[in-house]
């Protein structure tokens, strides 16, 4: 089945389509807001949808908030990770939300990447200010 076989739902992919693009000329233009919102597309398309059509204040602490639950989880459920390692950094995870330097490499493909470049995710939460990112615990 097609688009052409529900037409009546041809009018909403059209707003839905026009919105995605109006969103994405709304990204800051930071790397790091760049590299948060690709990969929040590349880990959740269905979720991002949804966090994209919020406004952009709001827009850009989920964002930030759902990769560094995404994360988290990557960390959570690489089994290669002995435990060891892996349950100080869990007990740990929201203080290296503060450090850009910190550095963890696990997971796989897109969940990897995100592991590889969590400095940008770290950079955008920083930039959030200090109403949202007081309310984190340091």
């Amino acid at each position: 089945m097609g688009v052409l076989s529900r037409p009546e739902e041809v009018p909403a992919l059209v707003r839905l389509k026009l919105a995605a693009g109006r969103i994405r000329r709304e990204i800051p233009p930071q790397e790091h807001w760049a590299f948060a919102y690709d990969m929040l597309q590349r880990v959740s398309r269905s979720f991002a949808l949804v966090i994209q059509q919020l406004g952009p204040d709001l827009r850009n602490a989920v964002c930030v908030f759902y990769l560094v639950l995404r994360a988290l989880d990557t960390v959570e459920d690489d089994t290669a990770i002995p435990n060891e390692v892996k349950l100080p950094i869990l007990r740990d995870f929201y203080r290296h939300i503060y450090n850009p330097d910190w550095l963890f490499s696990c997971g796989a493909n897109d969940y990897r990447v995100l592991m590889d470049y969590f400095r940008q995710v770290s950079t955008a939460f920083l930039e959030l200010g200090e109403g949202i990112s007081s309310r984190w615990y340091k």
